[in-house]
């Protein structure tokens, strides 16, 4: 049986054990899927390490996920050749080394082509063909968004596009694959500048209206 005491179970339990940052704990594979069925927060195993952060979403994110889901909603809702899923949808990578269930969380937006979900757990499912994938990114997550989770998602032969949104200031990071294993990163700050999905142009703007853009 876990201890409560070495694997926090509650959002409360989590923050006083890593006081603002990503927690690390060393565990069993066993031990991370009693956690997982019984922890109020998620929580990803990679390198025989439970990596967790709280289930809580601040202001800021809480509306630039809300504005998000609204504009890709108008470009994909439509389509029944993709479908939009919102914060926290499962994401199944088998070829990433250290990542012993094969799914990562998106923090943020998944968009994926119909396929039959990949089943890792009863019950429990992740999408085995993403076309596009956004993390909104926060100060205790970005290291591990930007090192590990990154690593591994462009190692998804379906995926096209990745952003990584900052909550701090309007800055987009748009990740896009010219080919295989090759990507290029854009950096874009201005309000007037764009992010182009399935054809359709979307300004920082639009994004960040009355966060920092009027």
């Amino acid at each position: 049986m876990i201890s409560d005491v070495k694997f926090p179970l509650t959002n409360q339990e989590l923050a006083a054990l890593g006081k603002g940052a990503l927690v690390r704990i060393p565990a069993t594979w066993d031990e991370y899927w009693e956690v997982l069925t019984s922890a109020e927060y998620r929580a990803d195993f990679y390198n025989d390490e439970i990596i967790a952060s709280m289930s809580y979403e601040g202001e800021i994110h809480s509306l630039l996920a809300t504005r998000l889901t609204i504009l890709l909603g108008a470009i994909f809702d439509e389509s029944s050749r993709f479908r939009l899923y919102n914060s926290n949808r499962p994401v199944y990578i088998p070829t990433c080394k250290s990542l012993k269930t094969g799914v990562f969380n998106a923090d943020g937006m998944v968009v994926s082509l119909p396929a039959a979900p990949y089943e890792y757990q009863p019950g429990m499912t992740a999408e085995t063909n993403p076309i596009l994938l956004i993390e909104i990114l926060s100060e205790s997550t970005q290291a591990y968004d930007w090192g590990t989770k990154l690593r591994c998602y462009k190692e998804i032969p379906s995926l096209q596009q990745i952003f990584f949104f900052e909550q701090s200031k309007p800055k987009v990071y748009a990740i896009e694959k010219e080919a295989s294993n090759r990507w290029t990163e854009t950096i874009l700050t201005q309000a007037e500048e764009t992010i182009l999905i399935q054809g359709q142009s979307i300004s920082l703007q639009r994004i960040y209206r009355e966060l920092f853009f009027q």
